[in-house]
């Protein structure tokens, strides 16, 4: 069976957030078509007493909202791990998204925490390692809970990211030692896709999952990257071993260019800039910026040129836009928050069940369904989506998305 999976989210308690409603998470689930939502933050004691109060337990080690049975909920947290490596002047800093299959793992967890003397007083932990030695022990540890725990590299090439920029790593084995065989997956992030990352030598092997790492439960937010996994059953057994066997039948990614991260810049107001400076072609060799004489911070695309390539073949998926997005640019409206831009939306869920069937149907069936209810720019541009015809300008750079353009004058329609 095929299983549609969003598996990075977080909470209010993760920082640059408000309050997130599990209920309100289950809502946008039901119009976006994901099966399995990441349930974020997990790790932190009040997210965990939170979601024991709220989640019911099923026997596929799933979780559903108790006054609920519709949409699944799989335990999850992000965790920063920092190290020290002896070849790097710099602490190597990395997210990660951990799975747990139950509340006793996320005790056990807790409970290495507590011997490693480390906070957990935030929705996204800190684990500090002094050594790759320590790091990899630890690690161990943390997979020895449970065989089904799943620890995953998270938005791998961003910044932030284990391959990032900021950390200037050469390989994946630097960092995790003798415990990379235990690293199956990586999440692609917004800021790449797997035809970037399939010519990076090592990362090319491992399973490539994109997720929304979503802060709210905002219709352009929730699985605004999401996988398509096959698996045996509806359980998180199977979902774990689709992940470790690559049973990736695709993934819905941004186009890297809208991701924020996407080219090597500094943004307007940051260093005394007076404005917006980005790289289209190569970035200066040094990484200077020619504005402020300080780092620039290097973009995804940038950072994968400085690895090691070597060509696998490449992982299915689809570069896709929030069907909410696509409307409100189609009516010159900035915020997807307009009443107008929800209501169009929900008409249009109601021909198709989830946004996801939308985006699966054929041309002749969206535009038999919504001739009706769209107004042409909105038709087309829904169309021109699907069909790739859309640009970023600019792209992403040093925390700005990038600026959507839907080529959605060319659509040739049969109204």
């Amino acid at each position: 069976m095929q299983l549609c999976v969003d598996l990075h989210s977080h909470s209010g308690y993760a920082g640059g957030v408000g309050d997130i409603q599990l209920n309100d998470i289950v809502n946008t689930m039901s119009y976006k078509g994901i099966d399995v939502f990441g349930t974020g933050d997990c790790l932190y004691p009040k997210r965990t007493h939170e979601l024991y109060q709220e989640l019911k337990y099923e026997n596929n080690q799933l979780y559903r909202l108790k006054k609920d049975d519709k949409q699944s909920f799989l335990l999850q947290t992000e965790v920063i791990f920092s190290v020290k490596l002896e070849a790097y002047t710099h602490k190597i800093v990395a997210h990660h998204i951990i799975f747990f299959p139950n509340f006793k793992a996320i005790e056990q967890m807790s409970k290495l925490m507590n011997k490693w003397q480390q906070k957990n007083t935030i929705g996204r932990p800190f684990i500090v390692c002094r050594s790759q030695i320590e790091l990899e022990d630890r690690l161990f540890e943390i997979q020895s809970i449970d065989s089904m725990i799943e620890i995953i590299p998270a938005h791998i090439m961003t910044p932030e990211g284990l391959m990032g920029g900021k950390n200037k790593l050469t390989s994946m084995k630097e960092f995790y030692g003798n415990f990379l065989p235990n690293i199956h997956a990586i999440e692609t992030g917004l800021s790449a896709d797997p035809a970037m990352l399939s010519k990076l030598d090592g990362i090319n092997l491992l399973a490539m999952l994109s997720f929304s790492d979503c802060h709210s439960a905002a219709l352009n937010r929730v699985g605004r990257e999401f996988t398509v996994l096959e698996c045996k059953d509806y359980s998180y057994a199977s979902i774990i071993e689709s992940i470790r066997q690559k049973r990736i039948i695709y993934t819905a990614e941004f186009n890297p260019a809208e991701g924020r991260y996407y080219l090597t810049g500094h943004r307007a107001g940051k260093n005394n800039h007076i404005e917006d400076t980005y790289f289209l072609n190569d970035a200066p060799h040094d990484l200077i910026c020619p504005i402020c004489n300080k780092k620039l911070i290097i973009g995804v695309r940038d950072r994968c040129k400085m690895l090691k390539q070597s060509c696998a073949p490449k992982q299915n998926f689809i570069h896709l836009i929030p069907l909410i997005d696509v409307l409100a640019y189609a009516n010159g409206i900035k915020s997807v928050n307009s009443k107008r831009v929800i209501t169009k939306y929900k008409e249009i869920i109601k021909h198709f069940a989830t946004e996801i069937n939308l985006w699966q149907s054929t041309d002749n069936i969206i535009e038999n369904s919504l001739k009706e209810i769209c107004s042409n720019d909105e038709l087309y541009s829904i169309i021109a989506v699907k069909n790739q015809k859309f640009t970023y300008n600019p792209p992403g750079f040093d925390g700005l998305y990038g600026k959507l353009e839907i080529n959605n004058k060319g659509v040739a329609l049969c109204l």
